[in-house]
């Protein structure tokens, strides 16, 4: 059996969830917690990480109404869009959250519910796909399979967006291209959500791991109050069962430049 292919740097392992089933309180809906990346490997050709979503899901909504709660930037396009299926295809009612950020694949997820939320003080961000394999060798053959699945899956991406906002596949296509940043406001307005819930915090609450910035480094629009809540972050770096550190001196010398430049912005001095 082939492993699959890591797309963005982390902890997890192969076929491993990165998604957490909460377990409901008395009278509340059951959840399920998307925080982070939207797998830190590839659904390419996987069949056993879409199957254990699957039955998650199943399991502890038991067909009937399920709240996902979401903060991600993005991940893999290929698993987003599985994902999107199976949820589509859950009998009961599902009802996204946006905590956070729903960004790039994320938002694939996002519309996926039949009623999607978001916090008046989160983001929703749209952009061309895109996928990055992290040290990964793939053949012509391999390559050519995976542009064909892009497309397809590029065509279906519009083709959800459309049917969620109603917007014409012309702008949509716009937006995409410019990769645009919405406040919950205009999300609500371009039909992208459908109700902006009153936050209990005033500033952006961000996964609190360090690979958001590998993640905000791919993207060129960053709203401003996004790099704050990065820059406000005290992020420790995690290790690995020896102790050791899992980042490299050149790894932190790159986050740290990469943190330099948020100030920058921030200050305006580029």
């Amino acid at each position: 059996m082939n492993q699959p292919i890591r797309c963005f740097e982390g902890e997890a392992k192969p076929h491993e969830p990165f998604w957490t089933v909460k377990n409901a309180a008395e009278g509340a809906e059951p959840e399920i917690e998307l925080y982070g990346y939207i797998s830190e490997y590839s659904w390419y050709e996987d069949d056993i990480t879409p199957k254990k979503f699957k039955d998650d899901l199943y399991n502890a909504g038991a067909g009937g109404p399920i709240t996902i709660r979401l903060n991600s930037y993005g991940g893999d396009v290929v698993a987003a869009s599985l994902m999107s299926a199976i949820i589509r295809d859950y009998p009961g009612k599902v009802t996204v959250q946006i905590d956070g950020v729903a960004a790039s694949a994320a938002t694939v997820v996002a519309i996926a519910g039949d009623l999607v939320r978001i916090q008046n003080t989160g983001y929703f961000m749209v952009h061309d796909p895109s996928v990055v394999f992290f040290l990964a060798q793939l053949n012509i053959e391999e390559l050519t399979r995976l542009a064909n699945s892009l497309s397809a899956v590029k065509e279906g991406i519009v083709n959800a967006y459309e049917v969620k906002t109603g917007l014409s596949r012309t702008r949509l296509a716009k937006l995409m291209t410019d990769e645009t940043w919405m406040d919950a406001k205009k999300a609500l307005d371009l039909g992208f959500v459908d109700e902006v819930l009153p936050s209990l915090s005033k500033s952006l609450e961000l996964p609190k791991n360090t690979a958001i910035l590998n993640a905000v480094q791919n993207y060129t629009n960053v709203p401003s109050q996004i790099l704050e809540a990065i820059q406000d972050q005290e992020v420790e770096t995690p290790e690995d069962a020896s102790g050791e550190p899992l980042f490299t001196e050149e790894d932190e010398r790159e986050a740290q430049t990469l943190r330099e430049r948020v100030t920058q912005i921030l200050n305006k001095e580029i």
